[in-house]
C-alpha cells in the first residue's frame, strides 16, 4: 500500500520528545480548535498530504510523470481509465461493469479506490482534469450512488470484513478531504455516518465485537477514525483515534505486536514485519504527521519505542533495500508487492520518521536508508512511483553530501518471539524461518498462499548480490516442496481459508553471543506427516554450518534435506563444480553423486557465488531444471500468465522411511571455487556432535563452541542439565557463556564448565553463579524470557577445570505405550565407575507433553551398573504420536 500525498513531519521533534503523557483534552480545548477551525487546517494539511499541495516543481521528470500516472488511470486514449469506464447513466445498477457483486465485498472496496483516483485527479493542480467540473459531479454522483446502495449506516457486513471495516473507510476519508469544499453538508454527514457505522471504535472488530484490534488493523482504523473526526469536526472521534495507539505503542509478551527482541506478530502466530508491520509504520507516520503541534498531538511516552522498531524490527530484515521474504507471511504470494517494492514500502516511512527523530537518531537513519537505497539496483529509477513528497523527501538525502551512507550490516539477531533468525556480513545475508507451537509455519487466507507449507519448516534465505534471487516470479516457480534448507518428504499441507498449522514442537530458536554469532536450532514435526527431526545451524564469519539428527518418518515416502534451490539467469547456464568436476550446464541434467567433499556454484553477477562443503563427504543429489507457473497458482486473485525460471537444486536422500538420519553441511557464501576447495582441505570448523542429544560445533579460528541441547546432556566442556542453547567462546583468559531457553517452557537452566574461574567480569541479573572451583556451574533464570540469550563472562585461570562424572540414566518402558497410558519405569543406571549415593535427585527429559507423575524422584545408593525400579509413572498424552520416545535423565 503506497502513500500519496505531501507531508512535512520536522515539526515533530519536540512532541516526541518532551512531552511526558498524553495531554488532557477538556471543554477549553475544544472551544480553541473551534474557534480558530483548527479542524480546517488540519483537513487542508491532509488534502495537500493527499495531492502534493503547489509547492513543487512541476518541470520536475518524476513529478510530472507521477501526476500524468494519475491522469491516465482516469482516463486515457485506449478508454480504458476509470472514467471511461464509469456507468454513468441514469438508473445504472452499478458504477462499473466489472464490479457489481453483492456479495464480494472486495467490490466496495474497488468502487471507492477508482473514485479516489478520480478525486485526485480533479484535486491535483498540475493534473489535466483539475477542477474539470464534469469530472467532478460524476466524482460526487458516483458518492451518492456508494452511499445509496453499497455503504451506508443500514448495510450490514457480507464478504471479507477487512474491505468494510478499513478497505473502503480508509478510502472514503480521503475522498472527503480532497472533495470536502465541493459536497454539501447533508453529503458530508452521511458519508460520516457511514463510516461510523463500520469503524465506530478503533480498538474492536465491528462484526466480533470481543475481538481486540491489534497491531495494523488497530493502526489503520486510528488513522480512519482521526480523518473521519476532522473531516467532521469531531473532536471526541479525533481524540478516539488517538488513545488507540497506546496499545500499539506498548511491547508486547505473547499475541500480536511488536517485541523487545524485534520481532512483530499478527495473527497470533505468524511472523509479519514485512508486510503488516510495514502498514503499521505506513499509517503510524501519518497519524504522528497530521496531529503534530495540534490540539490532539500524540504525546504517549511509549512513542519513544517507534526508534526501536527501526533498529531492531526492521533494519536487520532489509537487505540490499529488500524486505526479507521470511517476514512477509502470505503477502510473498503477491505479485505487485515483491521483496523489494515491499522494502521500498517501509523505507520510506522510516525516513519520513527521522524527520522528526532526535539528531543522532536521525543521522543514523539517514545513513542507513542511504545505503539501501544506494545498493538496491533493482529499480531503474527509485522514486518512480512514489508520491511527490516522498521523491523529494529521497532527493534530498541522496544529495546531501554531508550522509554517509551505513555500508552493510554485521549483526547477528535471534527474532526469538517469531522463531525466525537473521545472520548479516559483508557481501551476505542469511535467514533462517522456523515454526513453533508459538509460531505457525505458513499462513493461507483469501486464497493467499496456497503452496506456503513448508516457508517456515526451516527455509534458509541466502541474500547476497544475486538482488532478484527471490524476485521476478521466485514464488510461483520454485518447487514449494523442495525449499532450500528444508528437511521434507513431499506431504502438502492443508489448504482450507483462515489456515495455518503450528509445529508441535516447542525447542525453536537459538543463542547469540556479541551480537555476531549463534547457535540456532529446530525441532521440526511436519503436517501430514509422520516425519520429525532435529536441525541445527551454527553461523560464524564466513560458514553456516548446518546439522541434521533423527531424522525419522513411517509414511513410505522419500525424506530429503533440501541444501539448495537455487534460482538462475535466463539460460540457466550457471556452473556447478563438484570436487573440482565441472557438472554439465544443460537445462534437464540430473544426477547422483557419491563422495561429495565440496561444490561451488558460480554466481550470475560479481559477488553471487556460493560454495558447499560437506564434512566427511555426502552423496548428493543435483538437478538443473526450468520450472513455469503463475501467480494465480499462489493467489486466487494472482495473473495466470506462464512465467518460467530456471533453478539448481543440491538435496541429501534420507531414503524412504529413514530411521534417526542425519546430515551435515557448510554454506559458504561468497566463495570462490579454489576458496571453497581450500576450505574443505582445512575447514575452521569441527562438528563435535551430532545426535539427536546434542548437536554442536567448534569454530577453531574463532575461538567458538556452539552447542544445542535437545535433552540433558554433554559435549566438551560444557553440561546442560536441561535442554538449552549454548555459546562459548574463549579469548585469552576470558570466556563468554552464552545460554537462551529456546523451548520457552522452563523456570531454571543449570549449566556445568569444566573450567576453573578466577573473576566474574559481567553478567546478567538471571545468571546465578553457584561455584567457579573445581569447575564454573550456573544456574539461570529463564522463566518468562521469551528465548532470550543470557550472558556472563569470566576470567579463567590456564589449568584445572574437570567435570566431574555423573550417573547416566536410561528409563526403558516396561511396556508398548499407548496414548493416556500411566506406566511403570524401570531405571538402567549406568555410569563411569563412581558409586551412585543415595538420596540423589534425577533430573528427568521426557518427550514433549509427558509427565512423570512424581519430579525429580530420590534414588537409593547404587553401584555402578545395578538397576532400580522407581515406583514412578508416567503420564502420557492423548495426542501422542508415537510410542518409540527415548527417555533419559542426569542424576
Amino acid at each position: 500500500m503506497r502513500r500519496l500525498g505531501f507531508k512535512m513531519v520536522s515539526i515533530l521533534v519536540t512532541v516526541l520528545l518532551l512531552v511526558p503523557m498524553f495531554t488532557a483534552f477538556d471543554g477549553k480545548d475544544v472551544a480553541a480548535a473551534e474557534t480558530t477551525d483548527e479542524y480546517t487546517m488540519l483537513r487542508e494539511k491532509w488534502k495537500g498530504y493527499l495531492t502534493g499541495g503547489s509547492g513543487f516543481d512541476r518541470n520536475d521528470p518524476d513529478i510530472s510523470s507521477f501526476v500524468k500516472g494519475i491522469d491516465a488511470r482516469v482516463t486515457n486514449e485506449e478508454g480504458t481509465g476509470a472514467w471511461d469506464t464509469m456507468d454513468r447513466s441514469e438508473n445504472r445498477k452499478y458504477l462499473w461493469s466489472d464490479l457489481t457483486s453483492t456479495t464480494d465485498s472486495a467490490d466496495v472496496s474497488n468502487n471507492y479506490y477508482r473514485l479516489k483516483d478520480m478525486a485526485l485527479a480533479y484535486s491535483s493542480e498540475g493534473s489535466k482534469l483539475y477542477q474539470n467540473q464534469v469530472l467532478k459531479q460524476d466524482i460526487i454522483s458516483g458518492l451518492d450512488w456508494m452511499y445509496a446502495n453499497r455503504y451506508n449506516e443500514k448495510k450490514s457486513e457480507y464478504g471479507n470484513w477487512w474491505n468494510w471495516e478499513i478497505g473502503a473507510p480508509m478510502t472514503l476519508k480521503d475522498i472527503l478531504v480532497v472533495m470536502y469544499e465541493d459536497l454539501s453538508a447533508d453529503q458530508i454527514d452521511n458519508y460520516t455516518k457511514a463510516i461510523d457505522r463500520f469503524v465506530p471504535d478503533p480498538t474492536k472488530r465491528t462484526n466480533y465485537p470481543s475481538l481486540r484490534e491489534t497491531g495494523a488493523n488497530r493502526m489503520d482504523k486510528a488513522l480512519i477514525v482521526i480523518i473521519r473526526g476532522i473531516v467532521g469536526k469531531s473532536s471526541e472521534r479525533i481524540s478516539t483515534g488517538r488513545d488507540a495507539l497506546s496499545q500499539v505503542f506498548e511491547y508486547v509478551t505473547d499475541g500480536d505486536g511488536f517485541y523487545k527482541d524485534g520481532s512483530f506478530v499478527q495473527h497470533n502466530y505468524v511472523p509479519y514485519n514485512g508486510s503488516y508491520g510495514i502498514v503499521l509504520m505506513d499509517h503510524l507516520a501519518d497519524v504522528l504527521y497530521i496531529l503534530a503541534e495540534s490540539t490532539w498531538k500524540v504525546t504517549d511516552p511509549n512513542l519513544q519505542n517507534v526508534y526501536n522498531w527501526v533498529f531492531d524490527s526492521f533494519e536487520p530484515l532489509i537487505y540490499k533495500g529488500a524486505m526479507m521474504d521470511m517476514t512477509r507471511g502470505r503477502a510473498i504470494s503477491r505479485e505487485g508487492t515483491q521483496d523489494h517494492s515491499a522494502g521500498r514500502s517501509v523505507i520510506i516511512p522510516i525516513l519520513q520518521l527521522s524527520e522528526a527523530a532526535p539528531p543522532d537518531v536521525a543521522v543514523k537513519i539517514k545513513s542507513m536508508v542511504k545505503y539501501w537505497i544506494e545498493s538496491d539496483k533493482t529499480f531503474d529509477n527509485y522514486v518512480a512511483g512514489l508520491n511527490i513528497n516522498d521523491m523529494l523527501l529521497v532527493k534530498r538525502v541522496m544529495k546531501d553530501s554531508s550522509i554517509t551512507p551505513r555500508g552493510e550490516l554485521v549483526k547477528h539477531q535471534v527474532f526469538a518471539a517469531m522463531d525466525q533468525v537473521v545472520h548479516r556480513r559483508p557481501g551476505f545475508g542469511f535467514g533462517m524461518s522456523m515454526s513453533s507451537k508459538r509460531i505457525a509455519n505458513f499462513e493461507y487466507i483469501n486464497g493467499e498462499n496456497k503452496k506456503g507449507w513448508y516457508t517456515g519448516d526451516g527455509m534458509t534465505y541466502l541474500y547476497n548480490n544475486d538482488l532478484t534471487q527471490f524476485s521476478d516470479g521466485f514464488w510461483p516457480t520454485v518447487d514449494m516442496f523442495r525449499l532450500p534448507g528444508t528437511t521434507t518428504d513431499g506431504s502438502q499441507g492443508t489448504l482450507k481459508n483462515d489456515y495455518y498449522y503450528l509445529n508441535s514442537k516447542t525447542w525453536v530458536g537459538g543463542s547469540s553471543i556479541d551480537g555476531l554469532y549463534g547457535a540456532t536450532g529446530m525441532e521440526f514435526d511436519l503436517e501430514n506427516s509422520s516425519l520429525t527431526g532435529k536441525k541445527s545451524w551454527f553461523s560464524f564469519d564466513d560458514e553456516i554450518v548446518a546439522l541434521g539428527a533423527g531424522i525419522t518418518g513411517s509414511d513410505d515416502k522419500k525424506a530429503e534435506t533440501i541444501v539448495e534451490n537455487r534460482k538462475l539467469n535466463d539460460s540457466g547456464n550457471s556452473a556447478l563444480t563438484v570436487n573440482r568436476e565441472t557438472k554439465s550446464n544443460q537445462l534437464g541434467w540430473s544426477e547422483t553423486m557419491e563422495k561429495v567433499n565440496w561444490a561451488h556454484l558460480k554466481g550470475d553477477v560479481q559477488g553471487a557465488d556460493i560454495g558447499y562443503y560437506f564434512p566427511g563427504t555426502s552423496t548428493v543429489s543435483g538437478l538443473r531444471e526450468a520450472r513455469t507457473g503463475s501467480w494465480k497458482d499462489i493467489n486466487i486473485g494472482g495473473s495466470d500468465k506462464q512465467i518460467t525460471n530456471n533453478y539448481i537444486s543440491l538435496a541429501l536422500d534420507h531414503g524412504v522411511n529413514p530411521n534417526n538420519a542425519s546430515y551435515s553441511y557448510v554454506v559458504l557464501p561468497n566463495k570462490s571455487s579454489g576458496e571453497t576447495e581450500q576450505y574443505s582441505q582445512h575447514s575452521d570448523i569441527d562438528i563435535v556432535s551430532n545426535t539427536s542429544d546434542v548437536q554442536a560445533v567448534k569454530e577453531k579460528k574463532l575461538g567458538l563452541i556452539g552447542a544445542n541441547f535437545w535433552n540433558p546432556g554433554e559435549v566438551d566442556f560444557i553440561r546442560s542439565y536441561q535442554p538449552a542453547s549454548v555459546m562459548v567462546k574463549e579469548t585469552g583468559d576470558e570466556l563468554t557463556l552464552s545460554i537462551s531457553d529456546p523451548t520457552q517452557t522452563q523456570d531454571q537452566i543449570t549449566l556445568e564448565l569444566g573450567k576453573i574461574g578466577s573473576k566474574v567480569m559481567t553478567k546478567d541479573d538471571s545468571i546465578k553463579v553457584v561455584q567457579t572451583s573445581p569447575y564454573i556451574k550456573v544456574e539461570v533464570d529463564v522463566a518468562k524470557s521469551l528465548g532470550k540469550t543470557h550472558t556472563i563472562t569470566f576470567k579463567t585461570t590456564a589449568n584445572g577445570g574437570k567435570l566431574p562424572s555423573v550417573a547416566k540414566i536410561d528409563v526403558v518402558m516396561k511396556d508398548k505405550v499407548y496414548r493416556g497410558d500411566q506406566v511403570p519405569v524401570k531405571m538402567n543406571i549406568s555410569n563411569s565407575g563412581k558409586r551412585v549415593l543415595p538420596g540423589g535427585e534425577l533430573a528427568f527429559n521426557v518427550p514433549e507433553g509427558w509427565v512423570i507423575d512424581s519430579a525429580n524422584l530420590n534414588v537409593p545408593a547404587l553401584h555402578p551398573n545395578e538397576t532400580y525400579t522407581l515406583d514412578a509413572k508416567l503420564i502420557i498424552p492423548e495426542d501422542v504420536k508415537y510410542d518409540n520416545y527415548k527417555i533419559n535423565a542426569i542424576l
